[in-house]
């Protein structure tokens, strides 16, 4: 399970060490192998599986129904953008430019752990959804039933 949150930074090429924390799990569940993909929804933030985790979600996307224009749109987003990487041999991984830029990645990352995957923000995009995120507590905003049924 991956959790935590951590401040990173992008160098010149698009690249960021991952936290000393994930690495051993990384290596272990699927030798560095990694498939990086955009967010879907309205966040314009990235998903990281490990590939093991990423075939999973793979065979389920694909499995949607083919007349259906969200499932369509959903392939096209999830899959259309999925890229395979490798953690290099100094344990960074390389973003590539596409997806830099959809989630308007600048030099100042926060990779935040969510249990089968990671999201990787841009750091000042991650500090507005997360004031966002302090509204909806404060009662700006209403909380779904679901979420408001929850005991933790």
């Amino acid at each position: 399970m991956f959790r935590g949150a951590s401040t990173l930074n992008l160098d010149s090429k698009g690249r960021f060490a991952v936290p000393t924390i994930h690495r051993e799990l990384l290596a272990e569940r699927c030798q560095g192998r990694l498939v990086l993909t955009v967010n879907n929804t309205r966040e314009r933030c990235l998903w990281i599986y490990p590939q093991d985790e990423w075939e999973r979600v793979e065979q389920k996307v694909v499995a949607l129904p083919s007349f259906d224009p969200a499932a369509q749109a959903l392939k096209r987003f999830l899959i259309g953008y999925a890229s395979d990487c490798e953690l290099d041999s100094a344990n960074r991984v390389r973003i590539p430019a596409p997806l830099r830029e959809f989630a308007a990645l600048e030099k100042h990352i926060v990779l935040i752990g969510q249990g089968n995957k990671f999201e990787l923000w841009d750091e000042s995009r991650w500090k507005a959804r997360c004031d966002e995120w302090l509204a909806v507590q404060t009662g700006e905003e209403r909380l779904s039933v679901e979420l408001e049924s929850l005991s933790l």
